[in-house]
């Protein structure tokens, strides 16, 4: 029998890592095309430059 706690960690991981891949995916794209995303900050609209947040994620990747 399988751990229940043990599955649902492991399908939360796959969904998590889905997402990143997704979003880094998005950010890719953006900065391709010298594009901005839009975020919600404390209820103000904030335009951030893709290339600006694809510096942020390669940095994390070291």
């Amino acid at each position: 029998m399988v751990n229940f706690d043990k599955q649902n960690q492991d399908i939360e991981n796959k969904i998590v890592l889905g997402f990143k891949m997704a979003y880094e995916k998005l950010v890719r794209e953006a900065a391709l095309h010298n594009r901005s995303l839009v975020f919600g900050d404390n209820g103000k609209i904030v335009r951030i430059p893709a290339v600006e947040l694809l510096k942020e994620i390669e940095s994390k990747k070291k």
